[in-house]
């Protein structure tokens, strides 16, 4: 399932930029609770591009998938990124942590930041989330989880844009 979500922020593009990659934000995302804990695993920058691998453990969307507990390490994941610095884009995967997700589930986009007009930008998502080798009698359901993920994923994706604005509000020359 594909799915594209948009946020503008009231800030030039070089401020949205910069917040994204200030080695405090992920700090600052913990303390507005989009995430339970974030580990930067390392960051390479050449002067043309960053890639990055950051560990994740989002804040937990349901405990339950009907009558099974689902554990919270089922949310964690490793993002891999690569963020070229001439064409603002951010291209991701995200590798579950857990194996019993990860053989089931692939996570991949792009992230474009563009600027809208002097001092406003436009931040594009564009996400595949896709359910697979699930057992046989699950199969059917693939699309229905692919519609759960996708809500979870725009969901946090909201809650962090929220948590940026605030970034860039608070902190206008970080």
């Amino acid at each position: 399932m594909y799915f594209e979500v948009e946020h503008v922020f009231e800030a030039p593009i070089e401020t949205v930029e910069a917040a994204m990659f200030h080695p405090e934000y992920a700090e600052f995302l913990l303390a507005h609770e989009v995430l339970s804990g974030v580990t930067p695993e390392s960051v390479e920058d050449d002067g043309a591009q960053v890639r990055r691998r950051i560990h994740y453990a989002p804040v937990p969307a349901f405990e339950q998938l009907g009558p099974k507990k689902v554990p919270a390490h089922w949310f964690e994941f490793i993002e891999e990124s690569v963020w070229d610095k001439h064409q603002r884009k951010l291209v991701f995967s995200h590798l579950p942590i857990a194996q019993q997700v990860r053989e089931r589930l692939t996570t991949r986009g792009e992230l474009v930041l563009e600027e809208v007009s002097p001092g406003r930008t436009r931040r594009r998502t564009r996400t595949e989330i896709k359910v697979q080798n699930l057992p046989l009698m699950l199969k059917p359901f693939s699309p229905v989880a692919e519609q759960l993920l996708s809500r979870e994923a725009k969901r946090m994706l909201d809650a962090e844009a929220r948590a940026l604005d605030a970034w860039i509000r608070e902190r206008p020359a970080a």
